[in-house]
């Protein structure tokens, strides 16, 4: 059990970590570029999820799709979805929108994400306890 809120510890502070990252990039950027800054924040999270969440077990990560040929598009899925929300989070944050979400709702929206993402490309659902 350890094990487990270690690979979701891990995973939680690399999603967070890249998240924030972007933010920043993107608090920065004139909304002229803000196009191509999307782009490049979902490729950002294609590589993570196609190299790095692929390495953690599932519910955590997506370990039960290495080397699955749906991966490609799950991932493209799932990366667009989180994208898009953080975007959502920026524009909160610039107009003084308090983010009033809990980790637990975080965790939540993300885990709906994927299922809809698995979903959608025709890969089983993740089981959540």
């Amino acid at each position: 059990m350890k094990s487990v809120r270690n690979v979701s510890s891990a995973l939680n502070k690399a999603w967070t970590r890249t998240l924030l990252g972007t933010i920043i990039g993107l608090a920065t950027v004139a909304s002229a570029h803000a196009d191509d800054m999307s782009s490049r924040m979902t490729s950002q999270y294609v590589d993570m999820c196609a190299n790095q969440s692929i390495n953690m077990p599932p519910p955590y990560g997506e370990g039960d799709l290495k080397g699955n040929p749906k991966l490609a598009s799950y991932c493209e899925c799932f990366a667009g979805k989180f994208a898009q929300r953080a975007a959502a989070t920026i524009q909160n944050m610039n107009s003084g929108k308090p983010d009033t979400s809990s980790l637990q709702d975080t965790v939540k929206q993300e885990r709906e994400m994927r299922n809809s993402c698995r979903q959608q490309v025709g890969l089983p659902l993740i089981k959540f306890s």
